[in-house]
């Protein structure tokens, strides 16, 4: 059924799926230090660390799709495929006038 509507057909995201080659334990043993002091600090807590980290995360997230020109292949290809099966409905309609006057 979904051959026959391409135009209500919505392009799927890209996935991404990372799996570490190797396990770090030191890295691994130091984090788990960092975060138990943090917590025994109470620096998780303070509100001026969890707003600079928001910032962070709003800088890092529009980034990458400004830089990329012109948008992703993904959406050039959705872009493209609306474009041609609204044409061909154009082209289909016209034939079935022409048709029907005849």
């Amino acid at each position: 059924m979904s051959f026959l509507f391409p135009i209500l057909k919505q392009p799927r995201a890209r996935q991404f799926n990372h799996q570490p080659i190797y396990y770090d334990k030191q890295k691994e043993e130091r984090e788990q230090r960092y975060e138990r002091i943090r917590k025994e600090m109470n620096m998780e807590n303070h509100p001026e660390e969890k707003s600079i980290r928001r910032d962070f995360e709003k800088d890092i997230r529009g980034s990458f799709r400004q830089q990329v020109p012109g948008g992703s292949k993904i959406e050039k290809a959705a872009k493209t495929s609306r474009i041609i099966s609204i044409v061909c409905m154009v082209l289909l309609i016209a034939v079935l006038i022409v048709y029907a006057l005849l």
